[in-house]
């Protein structure tokens, strides 16, 4: 009988390609299909001398933003009304900046303006990259299209908070709050925005060397420590096995339903996030045509399948979304074909190497199943 990895020989080779060319040495995928899961694992070595398995901990980068944006918009009372308003209604301190009118439509449909800065993260208090981030004139008229990687998502966490306050006794930052309301009732128990305690034996162990290509070569990431590993970010520091962020997808799948047919969030709060906001906009960090909902990448391989940042492959149905992860991740579920994807490497190889590899790595799936 075919192990699951048999089942799947052109990922397989995709992966192996991107060991020869010194991109990662390991890799951890995670496939379903009507939300039976097909492929559930880890491939080379998480670290010398220990195999990657399905249940490392792997870094999702901006790959977790969805994540952050479904919560936000599972708080809100009226979310189609309300991502209408300015975040100067929930955050005071945003009164008196350039910032006080900024909507959270904007914010989740990358056009606000943002300014892309050094937020101070993972060095500097959240409350003191908060001041930054608004304290930092925006670079661009509202109305750009253009991706901004982490500080409006500090903002956006912030809100969380305001929301959550009297709602959730003695959870007070952001990551209790997502634990609470998100991750706990999708069972992603091995989770997190930013590892608690990364020295814990049995945390340590499920850990993975990350590693940066310099000159052709895999160098030691400082990402693997910390304080990059333990800092919460919400649009850039969510970790777990992949499998897990699969569950949020077949969440979305299932219209708002957990495994356990669980309603988690209305039907109506998937398909506004999922919707297509941003439509036919040339992304100025991208440098690309990007389709946005909110806080989610809608499939926009009808701009060009083969030069598209973080696509799904060019095999996606156009309703396809998803969201990817700086040089290591993608996660996305397309609906027509009932199929999500998530899977993370251990090695950030540059944009370009990345792309490539995402695009191998997507159609290969593809592939092996058949569509």
């Amino acid at each position: 009988m075919l192990t699951d990895l048999q089942r799947f020989p052109k990922v397989v080779a995709a992966f192996e390609d991107g060991v020869a060319r010194g991109l990662h040495t390991g890799l951890q995928i995670y496939v379903s299909v009507d939300c039976v899961p097909l492929l559930n694992a880890g491939l080379g070595s998480a670290a010398p001398g220990r195999p990657l398995t399905s249940d490392t901990l792997m870094p999702w980068r901006s790959a977790g933003k969805p994540l952050t944006a479904l919560l936000l918009l599972k708080l809100l009372s009226q979310p189609d009304k309300q991502i209408s308003l300015p975040i100067a209604a929930w955050l005071p301190d945003a009164r008196d900046t350039d910032k006080a009118e900024i909507t959270l439509h904007e914010l989740l449909t990358h056009t606000s303006g943002f300014p892309t800065i050094d937020t101070g993260w993972p060095h500097a208090s959240w409350n003191d990259s908060l001041s930054t981030i608004l304290r930092t004139p925006c670079q661009l008229p509202r109305g750009t299209a253009a991706y901004h990687p982490q500080s409006s998502w500090f903002l956006l966490a912030e809100i969380i908070r305001v929301l959550a306050d009297d709602k959730t006794p003695q959870m007070n930052s952001f990551a209790e709050i997502l634990q609470h309301r998100l991750l706990t009732p999708l069972d992603m128990h091995n989770s997190s925005c930013g590892i608690r305690q990364p020295q814990h034996p049995e945390t340590a162990v499920r850990l993975p060397q990350l590693y940066e290509r310099q000159q052709g070569k895999l160098e030691n990431s400082p990402s693997s420590e910390a304080p990059w590993i333990v800092s919460p970010s919400a649009g850039g520091n969510l970790r777990g096995p992949v499998s897990e962020l699969g569950a949020f997808y077949e969440m979305l799948l299932r219209h708002g339903r957990t495994r356990r047919d669980e309603l988690l969030v209305s039907s109506q709060i998937v398909q506004l996030m999922t919707s297509r906001h941003r439509i036919g906009m040339l992304d100025q960090t991208f440098q690309h045509i990007v389709d946005f909902g909110l806080g989610i990448i809608c499939n926009s391989a009808k701009y060009g399948p083969r030069t598209v940042p973080y696509g799904f492959g060019t095999q996606a149905s156009e309703n396809a979304f998803g969201h990817g992860g700086a040089q290591c991740s993608v996660a996305f579920c397309d609906p027509q074909k009932q199929l999500v994807v998530a899977w993370a490497a251990n090695g950030f190889c540059g944009e370009p190497q990345h792309q490539r590899r995402n695009q191998l790595l997507n159609d290969a799936i593809f592939d092996d199943l058949g569509f």
